[in-house]
């Protein structure tokens, strides 16, 4: 079943047609309605699922000329409620470059009446709603009729691509098992005999079956009986090969071809105007080093070209020119990243356009396509080092990494060579969080505030772009919602990227230390912990864990209690120092003043299932410490706490 499509977008333009297309194209209709519907599974035979996907035929052709068409069909059962989401359908299309027709859409009662899809129920908009100027884009929404539990819905439409952005470029995954079951999935590819189809098993066995068919090759992918995959928490992505079975097909031969076709296709659109050439000399005269040109051009395409994440025409992959992209001050990320590179061009700097792919942490540099990038980013090499510049990204620095895990693109040379490169990891140095909060605690146990949050490098780019967006009102509700009462709020730069973003603010927070009586007061769950919890409840895994990364962060808490109060324990400093995890936590108390200090990194990683018992002693140990500092007890220095006044507090909690 192929869900993650890397072909062009899929288009449809509804036309109702009963005729014949193929032979494996067919409505139930033209069968024995009754004995099929009593012959597909049921729902007890899945208790898990919502559906059932009991046929799909997906067929490709590709023609001499580049032009391809696609046939689909997909019939699925709907058990219950959690599976009628199978009912509703949003189907993008680009008008102009695809033509489609629906061959079929019907709805197939338990009582074996059928019910066909009305023209007037489908809505054509835009899909990209308040862009219709700059998109050619559109979607086609609408609902199977009549859908209830134990219905059958069938849709199937024709595909055909008129303008290829890239001849005979093919790539595809056909995934072997999916979140629901599959009774049978059909993947058949057709190519001119001088194309050949390469492909490659992850997990399983499917071979195709090859035919010859004169100056064509048919290759035959049938897949049959797989279960559901019963999603879990902190699972791997489908897309993980190690994980769960899966085909990846492709036609290339080579990043050659790649290469040289977009290096060419992008270097004729870095066109200039005296106008673009002017306003770049101007703007970087007063810029000492080649450093400092970069900052001020980066800053410039990035936060002041607007960024419209959409496609238009034959710009899916080619960009517009450079001075047509500075006069009209928006663009998408190709569009952004030709103004930059033509920009330091004019700046006597050289920089070269790098193709992001759309699944990072899953690209496969074996497979050569187009259709594995979906993003496009500038490479700037200067004495010795490298800058990542990512136009699209207005709260970046021009010295940032460009992305948060490190990740492989493809970098593009000026006379169309390649080669793969890998952009920077993140630099606990100079991307990560400082927080410092002073709590002043009165005897009600409520507590005054002030705050101050530092955001550094890449940690600053989310934080300072939600803000910067973010109405005046609605940047308080964002503190209010976690309890604070704000008297005063101040925020860093919107614009200066080089800067750390600051957070500062004074207010109230009621009720943080609970009272229980004029002598004691507790402190709960001011300690954040992941203590994976949702990991070791589950008895039975049958999947690996996937952990992500997060930023490195320091906290400094100081909780400053009315005169006399003091600490009945104090915690025991903690470390917790595992290749997915670093976590530190040190404990002080002097005079009425309780401090925490944290600091926390979490890595990513795949834990596979041989080491899950070591990985649940390790949450053991977690979740022990976690309940160790839930409630921590203050009370006056004058009192005198017996262990059964010790178990009533802890009653009381």
């Amino acid at each position: 079943m192929r869900l993650v499509r890397n072909t062009s977008i899929l288009l449809l333009l509804f036309i109702v047609s009963c005729s014949p297309i193929h032979p494996f194209i067919k409505s139930i209709s033209e069968s024995d309605v009754a004995s099929f519907l009593q012959n597909a599974p049921r729902a007890e035979e899945h208790p898990n699922a919502g559906a059932d996907l009991l046929y799909s035929y997906s067929y490709v052709e590709f023609f001499e000329d580049g032009r391809s068409i696609s046939r689909n069909l997909d019939r699925i059962k709907i058990f219950n409620e959690r599976g009628r989401s199978f009912a509703s359908k949003s189907i993008s299309y680009r008008e102009g470059y695809q033509k489609v027709k629906i061959i079929f859409a019907n709805t197939i009662k338990p009582d074996g009446k059928i019910i066909a899809l009305d023209r007037k129920d489908i809505i054509d908009s835009s899909e990209y709603a308040g862009y219709e100027f700059y998109t050619d884009i559109k979607v086609k929404k609408f609902t199977m009729p009549a859908v209830e539990d134990g219905c059958i819905i069938e849709i199937a439409y024709e595909i055909e691509n008129l303008k290829p952005v890239l001849s005979m470029d093919y790539s595809e995954t056909f995934f072997c098992q999916n979140f629901f079951p599959i009774e049978e999935d059909i993947m058949e590819i057709v190519l001119p005999a001088g194309t050949k189809l390469q492909y490659e098993n992850f997990r399983t066995d499917i071979t195709p079956q090859i035919t010859s068919l004169g100056n064509k090759i048919k290759y035959v992918f049938i897949n049959k009986k797989q279960k559901e995959i019963i999603p879990e928490s902190r699972m791997p992505s489908l897309l993980d090969r190690d994980t769960f079975p899966q085909i990846s097909f492709w036609t290339l031969s080579n990043w050659d071809i790649i290469s040289q076709w977009y290096i060419k296709l992008f270097k004729e659109q870095m066109k200039s105007s005296a106008e673009l050439e002017n306003f770049t000399r101007e703007l970087i005269a007063d810029q000492k080093t080649d450093e400092d040109k970069i900052n001020a051009i980066f800053n410039f395409v990035s936060q002041n070209i607007r960024y419209i994440a959409v496609l238009l025409g034959p710009h899916t992959h080619k960009p517009h020119q450079a001075f047509e992209v500075f006069e009209k001050r928006y663009g998408d990320c190709k569009d952004k990243t030709v103004l930059l590179l033509t920009m330091l061009k004019i700046a006597s700097i050289q920089g070269l356009p790098a193709l992001v792919p759309a699944n990072g942490k899953y690209f496969d540099e074996t497979i050569p396509s187009m259709n594995a990038f979906n993003h496009i980013i500038a490479v700037v090499p200067l004495k010795g080092k490298s800058f990542w510049l990512d136009a699209t990204n207005e709260t970046s620095s021009y010295d940032s990494p460009p992305f948060m895990l490190p990740t492989r693109i493809f970098l593009i040379n000026d006379d169309g060579s390649y080669r793969f490169v890998t952009t920077p990891p993140l630099n606990d140095k100079k991307d990560y969080y400082h927080l410092a909060i002073r709590y002043k605690i009165d005897t009600e146990g409520n507590a005054a505030i002030d705050y101050v949050y530092n955001f550094f490098g890449k940690a600053a780019e989310a934080i300072r772009y939600s803000f910067k967006y973010a109405p005046p009102e609605q940047r308080k509700k964002f503190f209010e919602n976690r309890g604070i009462e704000i008297r005063d709020l101040e925020l860093g730069s919107f614009s200066d990227t080089r800067t750390p973003f600051t957070i500062k603010l004074s207010g109230m927070i009621r009720n943080l230390a609970q009272v229980l009586d004029e002598e004691t007061m507790v402190l709960s769950n001011i300690i954040p912990l992941d203590a994976y919890r949702d990991i070791t409840a589950a008895s039975i895994r049958r999947y690996p864990i996937s952990l992500t990364q997060s930023m490195y962060a320091m906290e400094n808490n100081t909780y400053q209690f009315p005169p006399g109060f003091k600490i009945k324990k104090l915690p025991q400093n903690y470390i917790f120092k595992k290749p997915f995890r670093y976590r530190k936590e040190k404990y002080s108390f002097t005079g009425s003043e309780f401090r925490v200090y944290l600091e926390t990194k979490n890595e990513e990683q795949n834990i596979p299932l041989g080491k899950m018992n070591e990985f649940k002693k390790y949450a053991s140990e977690l979740q022990k410490h976690e309940s160790a500092v839930k409630n921590i007890i203050f009370y006056k220095r004058y009192q005198n706490l017996d262990t059964r006044k010790d178990i009533d507090i802890i009653n009381h909690k």
